[in-house]
């Protein structure tokens, strides 16, 4: 009998009402999110501004409407400028208590990488001025200050965090890189220039064919300025045990929602068609952040808020009792398995027992 996993109550918070279907025997049913949860806001107000690659969408919490709001950037993949691709996490967080804005950055194949940063920058301050100054609009928390990203905004995310302040931009209070990757490697602002005291997660996964794993750990490595405590590296396992099996691959973070999907980019459909909702979402990727945020914006290290990391690790478990691979979670680089190394333009694929026995160079 196929088999789905549930989720487990550990460390959960709200999260835990947004759990897949449990099942207990007989027939296991769709994994989607359960129509019982239990937000602080019924709905989200969304509205796009600007043209071009500088546009951007602001996503602010609705019914109850609150005087004012923790702001996240949602930095997305190449060529992912339709939100609805992501659009169940922005969802989540939104209804969650936070205003989400989600820079466009680059309009097409066109815009080139080198822009990327400064388009983000000008969607950012743009809508901090529409906030603060329009009456129809939530006021931000500058003192609440975050930036989540995937794949190529992941990159982008680290790189905001290191200009924010030169740039007057709020002290990022976290920032959370998923699966980050370069389109093209472009020397961008020194990493070292992220604050001390923000909290950092940088995250890769097993089967990732698209970046591997080197651009996270530069990452990592490059943000010298912030301490263990504060920072964490999270490798997502694959788990083939039940149905629907559960592949760690480069795409895991998205989730469409067709209420947020804008039909923007070349890629949209194929986007929203692959952007599928699972365990890695709710039990994963959003569990992780909302730690991560709760954390930052209370002064906490990761270490405080994780039990060193431990509270990443948990993902639930399937219908028969099997705990889902769990990920590798830690502050030291040498002692994570590296999955995929680049060398050029191969993939060498490493088991955690492998060593390189060929005599080519391969990139750190």
């Amino acid at each position: 009998m196929p088999r789905l996993p549930r989720i487990g109550i550990l460390g959960f918070g709200i999260i835990l009402t947004a759990s897949a279907t449990m099942t207990f025997g007989g027939e296991p049913r769709s994994q989607s999110l359960a129509t019982n949860q239990r937000y602080p806001h019924k709905s989200v107000a969304r509205q796009e501004f600007g043209g071009g690659a500088t546009s951007y969408w602001l996503f602010e919490p609705a019914d109850p409407k609150p005087e004012s709001a923790p702001v996240v950037v949602f930095n997305h993949g190449w060529l992912a400028v339709n939100p609805g691709a992501y659009g169940a996490w922005i969802d989540h967080l939104v209804r969650s208590g936070h205003i989400v804005i989600y820079p466009r950055y680059q309009t097409d194949l066109a815009t080139l990488p080198s822009d990327f940063l400064a388009n983000a920058l000008i969607a950012i301050h743009d809508a901090f001025d529409v906030l603060e100054t329009s009456p129809k609009h939530i006021r931000p928390d500058r003192e609440r200050f975050a930036l989540i990203g995937h794949s190529a905004g992941g990159n982008l995310s680290a790189q905001i965090a290191a200009v924010a302040r030169e740039h007057g931009l709020p002290f990022p209070r976290a920032v959370i890189a998923m699966m980050p990757g370069q389109v093209q490697t472009i020397r961008g602002p020194s990493l070292a220039e992220i604050p001390a005291t923000t909290l950092l997660v940088v995250t890769a996964a097993e089967d990732d064919l698209i970046v591997g794993d080197a651009r996270a750990r530069q990452i990592f490595a490059g943000a010298t300025s912030i301490p263990n405590e504060r920072k964490k590296f999270v490798l997502y396992l694959s788990d083939l045990h039940g149905s629907p099996k559960l592949i760690a691959d480069h795409l895991a973070p998205t989730a469409a929602f067709p209420g947020f999907d804008t039909g923007d980019g070349v890629l949209s459909d194929l986007q929203m068609n692959r952007a599928q909702l699972n365990v890695f979402d709710y039990a994963g990727f959003w569990r992780l952040a909302d730690i991560t945020l709760a954390a930052g914006f209370s002064g906490k290290t990761l270490d405080e808020a994780t039990n060193r990391g431990e509270l990443f690790r948990h993902l639930g478990y399937w219908s028969d009792g099997r705990v889902v691979a769990r990920p590798i979670v830690g502050d030291d680089l040498s002692a994570i398995p590296r999955v995929f190394l680049t060398n050029g333009l191969r993939l060498i694929k490493l088991g955690a027992k492998d060593t390189l026995t060929s005599s080519e160079t391969v990139q750190k």
